[in-house]
């Protein structure tokens, strides 16, 4: 199929682009992650550890102790962990858009998205947590909220 061709193509154009950020722009699932991760850390300096990390995918450059996950969706929602010992230290979640673009959704910390949206629901869960756009932005306004700086728009 042709179709599947040039999407591999394509991929590994993105991959040889990236190669720095060590991404691997695979069809299964995770292309669009991959894309938000690599948007993310060159708009907001960032270093990305690499493929299947657990919990963090980088670090703001330069401070290695400011570690960042990164969600990117072309939904109205966005899934946060389960895992409150292995909790995110910083947050970003961004919304692309089918001009290469993406729209900050949430940048912060990952404690205030639990104390603030999650902590009266039951730890025990089966599931990941569910967070929709709509109070992410709302929670992005909170004035005590620390965000990692965007360099570039």
């Amino acid at each position: 199929m042709q179709e599947i061709q040039e999407l591999l193509a394509i991929t590994r154009s993105l991959k040889e682009k990236y190669k720095l950020h060590n991404k691997s722009f695979t069809l299964d699932g995770k292309l669009v992650g991959d894309i938000g991760e690599v948007l993310v850390a060159e708009h907001y300096g960032l270093t990305l550890y690499g493929d299947n990390t657990p919990v963090h995918d980088g670090f703001v450059t330069g401070d290695e102790n400011k570690k960042v996950q990164i969600k990117a969706s072309f939904n109205n929602y966005f899934y946060f962990t389960k895992d409150l010992i292995n909790m995110p230290q910083y947050f970003i979640a961004v919304q692309l858009k089918e001009d290469g673009t993406f729209e900050e959704v949430f940048n912060g910390l990952g404690v205030l998205i639990y104390n603030k949206m999650l902590c009266h629901l039951p730890n025990e869960r089966k599931h990941n947590y569910r967070l929709s756009v709509k109070k992410l932005k709302e929670l992005n306004n909170d004035t005590e909220n620390d965000k990692i700086k965007l360099l570039k728009a």
